[in-house]
């Protein structure tokens, strides 16, 4: 039984200039024993191990005097207390100045933080914690805060906010600062909508998208419903992209300029449909992921790397829902939905790691292969996102087949809701087969058998085909070419590498295996100066490789480690490795795309 009655922690900004947060951490103590705090290693929903701990750059103990207790360091990341009274005052001076979903971060415009960046864990200790936030003086007039944690209206102060646990608390991510916040209602649920910064972004339009998209997936799962108002959080930048799932909301980066202005209210630019699925995939996090979830995940050891072989199931699953979501909602076209998923399997189709690595080994060594990939990652490790997506297009579109159009994914997904989320039991790898089996009285374990254990193809172009829809090929048209759309120009020689521009040349960043370039042996950092003494940009490559396709072999000039280098590259057919997808038949492909929930 814990000695601890209360928690309460303060938070103010120390700092906007040197990026520190301060944090008063006030422990109330039922009987005078040591007690044990420790700070998060990892934050859910994001699977490596982060080291939030190196960022505490002042640490100190004090009792109800303010006079120093003793403590000792254990390891990078917990503290043992020895008190002298009932209460004990710890107090950390945090760095933040980390741009992303993951971690906290402090400039002139806002302040944002995760509670695993910050709060430090009471061991033994599962009762209430409170939370109170202080606005810089300077900024009292400006600022403002957000966050989907609730108020303690037992409390004056306006911005004192209470958790049920620890686990709550640090799952409520929390921004102060210069924002907009509109709001908007869907099936009984409050949302607000924030957005960091300035911007021309057409705000009216995103809220009316928003509830066509929420409105789906809350009558997806409309048995239990388990919020009242959800936030999305959206911090503003120059360039970048992510999104982290929270219990009621969620915390998204995003290119400012990427958004919609209000002379674009009757288009879809591509940046915009890109930022509704990003929407669309961390809203279905509330229930997938969140609540349904694997069994390892439902009491989470934030210390250490807890694994599963089911990542597959809750990323995987949701990359498939959230841009079919969009056409469902009839916020984009089918034929847009077709280049988005032929988009999707363009980065599968010239991954040489789906050869390699299992989607299940995917998802459990997602710590140190996914989070921390180097050059090597696409010829040695696949996407448990985008391979289970595939694996979730597939299972979909077989249901269907095997039972007449009477049930679908999206029905599983319901059962699941109310097998496991619903009342926090946690899922095994074989959930989803035996829900199957149950309730629809198909068995497709021989299918899961070959989509999880092995990494030979998956039947997707004869399951579209059964769809209206027909898969086809092409060599890619231009560096980055991301697929989707047919093209009327493409390359006739391969070359197998990925490039940026250099002031001299191209600079290789990726090598693909069994390519031209990886028997050429041209490395990842090499400046690739010349082909056929011509000068090259990324620009032009693709241009002078075509323009000597008769040939057997090209010159290459590479500057590797300051050493002017000569390789041969050899001619071969450009691969075509390019998907696209084109409707044979619109009843069919709509009859998928279009049909209601199967319930």
């Amino acid at each position: 039984m814990s000695n601890i009655s209360q928690v309460h922690y303060a938070v103010s900004l120390e700092s906007i200039s040197g990026h520190y947060f301060r944090v008063t951490q006030t422990i109330h103590l039922s009987t005078i024993e040591d007690i044990m705090v420790s700070l998060p290693a990892w934050i859910p929903g994001s699977y490596m191990i982060r080291d939030f701990c190196k960022n505490i750059v002042k640490f100190d103990v004090f009792d109800a005097n303010d006079e120093s207790l003793p403590y000792e360091k254990l390891d990078k990341q917990s503290w043992r207390i020895t008190p002298n009274s009932k209460i004990i005052n710890i107090t950390m001076l945090v760095y933040a100045y980390d741009l992303s979903v993951r971690s906290a971060y402090i400039n002139d415009e806002y302040a944002f933080f995760n509670g695993t960046s910050l709060f430090l864990r009471c061991h033994g200790y599962s009762g209430r914690c409170s939370m109170t936030l202080a606005l810089p003086d300077k900024k009292q007039d400006r600022w403002q805060i957000a966050t989907s944690m609730p108020r303690d209206n037992s409390q004056s102060n306006k911005y004192v906010y209470l958790a049920q646990d620890y686990d709550e608390l640090i799952d409520h991510p929390v921004l102060m600062g210069e924002f907009d916040i509109a709001s908007f209602r869907a099936k009984g649920v409050d949302f607000k909508f924030v957005l960091t910064g300035k911007h021309k972004a057409d705000v009216e339009r995103i809220c009316q998208d928003l509830v066509a998209v929420c409105e789906h997936h809350l009558a997806l799962f409309d048995y239990n419903i388990p919020i009242d108002e959800y936030w999305f959080m959206t911090l503003l930048c120059e360039g970048g992209f992510g999104g982290l799932e929270h219990r009621a909301s969620t915390v998204l980066q995003y290119a400012r300029n990427e958004l919609p202005t209000v002379r674009q209210r009757k288009t879809m630019p591509d940046g915009y449909r890109r930022f509704l699925s990003l929407c669309s995939h961390e809203f279905f996090h509330t229930w997938h992921v969140k609540r349904n979830k694997p069994d390892v995940f439902i009491q989470l050891d934030l210390s250490k790397e807890v694994y599963t072989e089911q990542l597959w199931i809750y990323e995987g699953f949701t990359s498939y829902v959230d841009d079919l979501s969009l056409v469902r909602s009839k916020l984009i076209e089918p034929e847009s939905y077709l280049e988005l998923l032929g988009q999707n399997l363009t980065r599968l189709s010239r991954n040489p790691g789906q050869f390699k690595q299992t989607v299940t080994e995917s998802s459990f060594d997602a710590w140190t292969r996914f989070y921390q990939q180097d050059a090597s990652a696409a010829n040695n490790i696949v996407s448990y996102y985008a391979k289970g997506a595939e694996i979730a297009l597939c299972l979909d579109l077989l249901i269907r087949q095997e039972t007449h159009d009477e049930a679908n994914l999206f029905k599983v997904m319901q059962l699941l809701w109310r097998q496991f989320g619903s009342i926090n039991v946690g899922t095994q790898i074989d959930s989803i087969n035996s829900t199957i089996k149950q309730h629809l009285n198909i068995d497709l374990g021989s299918f899961f058998q070959h989509a999880l254990y092995s990494t030979k193809p998956l039947p997707t172009e004869e399951l579209l085909r059964g769809a209206g829809i027909e898969v086809c090929f092409r060599s890619q048209c231009e560096p980055g070419d991301k697929g989707g759309k047919s093209a009327e120009k493409e390359a006739r020689v391969g070359f197998g590498a990925s490039y940026e521009d250099n002031s001299i040349g191209v600079k290789i960043t990726q090598v693909l295996e069994s390519s031209p370039a990886y028997e050429a042996e041209l490395f990842v950092g090499d400046v690739l100066i010349s082909v056929e003494q011509w000068q090259v940009s990324k620009s032009k490559l693709q241009s002078i490789l075509d323009d000597h396709y008769d040939q057997q072999y090209l010159t290459m000039h590479v500057l590797r480690d300051g050493r002017l280098v000569q390789l041969n590259l050899p001619v071969h057919e450009a691969q075509k490795d390019i998907i696209y997808l084109q409707t044979r038949d619109p009843a069919l492909r709509d009859n998928w795309l279009m049909r209601p929930n199967l319930s």
